[in-house]
C-alpha cells in the first residue's frame, strides 16, 4: 500500500513538473505568421471537395488545361511534405472554354493545408456566375521556406506552361504575402509580364517590412524595452522564429526606401543571458536587392492591384490612453493577445508583431521630420501599409504615414493600377475575413472614399470581375452588381457596422 502511495504521489509530482516546463516553454514560444497546422476538420473543405468531385464527374469535354492539370491533393500526410518546385493544380476539372486563367498564390506555409489555404475565398467568389463564367482557377503551390531567387525562375517556367496551356491567354493572379513577391518578381522580365494579365496582390512586402530586418528588430528590442522578461521573451521569441525561416530575413528585410533604418548605431548587446544583441549596420539591415529590383521593374506597377491593410494599435492613440493600455488594461491584453500568440495562436500573434514593427527604432532626423516615433503604427502584423501599397519613393519621402489621416492623403499618390487600403484588419483576414474583437468582415476602402463597404472577399471579386470584362460595359456591369449589394445589406446589418 505505502508503495503505491509513493508511486501515486511521484506520478503526481512529475506530472507537475511536466506541466510547469510546458508553461514555460510556452512563454518563449515563437509567434508565426501564417499558420502551418494542417486542419483535418473543416465541413466549407468537406463542401468544396465534394463539388470538385461532382465537376469531374460532369466534365465530358476535355481541353489542355483539364488534361494537364491534377486537382489539388488533400491527403494531409503528401501536404506535410515540402512542395518539389513549383507545382500547379486545377481548382475543379470543368473545361477552360473561353474562359481566362485565374491563379492564386500563396503566402508562407500555405503548401502545407489543404486548397493551400484559399478555400474560403474560393468558396466565396465562385459562387459568383460572373466569376465562374470568365475564369478558370489554378492553384500554385511552392517551397516557402526556401529562397525567392531559387523559387522565381521555376515559378516563370509554370507559368508558361499555364499560358500555353490556356491557349495563351493572359493570366490574371491573386496572391498574398510572399506570394505576391514571387508573382511579381517572376513578372519584372518581359517574356513573362507579357503573359500576365495583372496581379491582385494583397499585405505583399513589395518594400518588405522591418520586421525581417533581424538586427533592427533586435536593437529596437534593446532600447525600447526595459524589464528583463520581456526584453528575453520578445528577443528569444525573434530569434528562434526565425532561425526556422532564415529564408525570410534574407529576402525580405526592408529596403529602407524611406531611410528609416538607424544605420551608425553599430554592435550593441544586452547585458541579459538570451537577451537582444546584433550590429545595426546598412549591410546588415537593408534590402539592398530588393531595393535594385523596385528601381529596375518600374514598368511592371502598372499590372498591379495592391491591398494593404492596417491594425489599429495604442500607439496611434495619445500619451494618456497609451498609459492606460499599459498598465490598466495590461491583464486583459496578456490573457487575448499575449498569451495566445505564444501558444502560436494566429491573429493574437499579428497583433503582438503589429506593436512590435509599430515601435521599431528609425532615424532620428526622421523622427523629428514626422513628429512621432512610431512611424511604422499602420501595419497589418506582417506588412507596413506603405510597403503593401507598393508606394513610390517621392511618396513615401513627403508624405508619412504614420497615422490614419495620412492614408486619405496617399489618393492619387500611388502608381500601381489600383491601391485600396483597409482599416482595422490583419496579414491574413485577406483570406480568412476576420476582424479584431469580432467586426464585421465589412470594410471600407480608405483610398476611395466614396465607395460602400463590402466584405473583403466581395471586393476580390469585383476587382476580378472587373479585370476579366476588360470593356466599359463590363466596368458598369460591375458597377450594378455593387449596387445591388449595397441595397441588399439589411438595415440590422448597417446598425451593427463597427469602425
Amino acid at each position: 500500500m505505502k508503495n503505491s502511495t509513493l508511486s501515486k504521489n511521484t506520478r503526481q509530482i512529475v506530472n507537475a513538473l511536466a506541466a510547469s516546463t510546458l508553461l514555460s516553454l510556452c512563454a518563449f514560444m515563437p509567434v508565426v505568421a501564417e499558420d502551418s497546422r494542417l486542419t483535418s476538420e473543416d465541413p466549407e473543405l468537406n463542401v468544396i471537395a465534394e463539388a470538385s468531385k461532382n465537376g469531374s464527374k460532369s466534365s465530358k469535354v476535355e481541353t489542355p488545361a483539364s488534361v494537364g492539370y491534377k486537382l489539388p491533393p488533400l491527403n494531409p500526410k503528401f501536404l506535410k511534405k515540402e512542395a518539389k518546385g513549383v507545382e500547379i493544380y486545377q481548382y475543379d476539372e470543368s473545361p477552360l472554354g473561353d474562359r481566362k486563367p485565374l491563379l492564386m498564390v500563396h503566402g508562407l506555409r500555405g503548401e502545407f493545408l489543404p486548397y493551400f489555404r484559399w478555400h474560403q475565398v474560393l468558396g466565396h467568389i465562385t459562387k459568383d456566375s460572373g466569376i465562374n463564367s470568365t475564369y478558370k482557377v489554378f492553384l500554385a503551390r511552392y517551397p516557402t521556406l526556401t529562397r525567392v531567387n531559387t523559387t522565381v525562375p521555376a515559378f516563370r517556367d509554370q507559368l508558361t506552361k499555364l499560358y500555353d496551356y490556356c491557349g495563351q491567354k493572359p493570366i490574371t493572379m491573386v496572391a498574398l504575402s510572399m506570394g505576391g513577391n514571387v508573382a511579381y518578381e517572376a513578372m519584372v522580365v518581359p517574356e513573362i509580364s507579357d503573359k500576365v494579365k495583372v496581379l491582385l496582390a494583397m499585405g505583399t512586402m513589395f518594400h518588405g517590412s522591418p520586421l525581417f530586418s533581424s538586427d533592427w528588430m533586435q536593437y529596437s528590442i534593446y532600447k525600447r524595452l526595459s524589464w528583463p522578461w520581456t526584453r528575453i521573451d520578445h528577443s528569444l521569441a525573434l530569434k528562434l522564429y526565425f532561425d526556422r525561416n532564415e529564408n525570410l530575413l534574407q529576402d525580405f528585410a526592408w529596403d529602407d526606401i524611406d531611410g528609416a533604418v538607424p544605420i551608425w548605431a553599430g554592435k550593441f548587446k544586452s547585458r541579459l543571458l538570451l537577451g537582444p544583441k546584433g550590429e545595426l549596420s546598412s549591410a546588415n539591415s537593408i534590402n539592398t536587392r530588393l531595393k535594385e529590383l523596385n528601381e529596375s521593374s518600374k514598368h511592371v506597377k502598372n499590372k498591379v492591384i495592391a491591398y494593404g491593410g492596417y491594425l489599429l494599435n495604442p500607439y496611434l492613440e495619445p500619451t494618456a490612453l497609451r498609459y492606460i493600455e499599459n498598465t490598466a488594461l495590461y491583464p486583459f491584453t496578456f490573457f487575448t493577445t499575449k498569451m495566445p500568440a505564444h501558444l502560436a495562436r494566429e491573429h493574437p500573434a499579428l497583433g503582438l508583431l503589429n506593436r512590435d514593427i509599430a515601435a521599431v527604432q528609425i532615424n532620428p532626423d526622421l523622427k523629428h521630420s514626422a513628429k512621432t516615433p512610431f512611424f511604422y503604427a499602420l501595419n497589418d502584423g506582417i506588412t507596413p501599409i506603405s510597403s503593401a501599397l507598393f508606394l513610390p519613393e517621392s511618396t513615401m519621402r513627403s508624405i508619412y504615414i504614420v497615422d490614419e489621416k495620412n492614408v486619405a492623403a496617399l489618393i492619387g499618390k500611388t502608381d500601381v493600377k489600383r491601391a485600396r487600403a483597409f482599416r482595422n484588419i490583419d496579414h491574413l483576414t485577406f483570406i480568412d475575413a476576420k476582424r479584431p474583437l469580432g467586426l464585421t468582415p465589412k470594410l471600407k476602402d480608405e483610398l476611395n472614399p466614396d465607395s460602400a463597404e463590402k466584405h473583403i472577399f466581395d471586393w476580390i471579386r469585383m476587382d476580378l470581375l472587373h479585370e476579366g470584362t476588360g470593356s466599359p460595359e463590363g466596368s458598369q456591369i460591375v458597377q450594378k452588381l455593387e449596387d445591388s449589394q449595397d441595397k441588399a445589406a439589411s438595415p440590422q446589418e448597417e446598425t451593427n457596422l463597427i469602425k
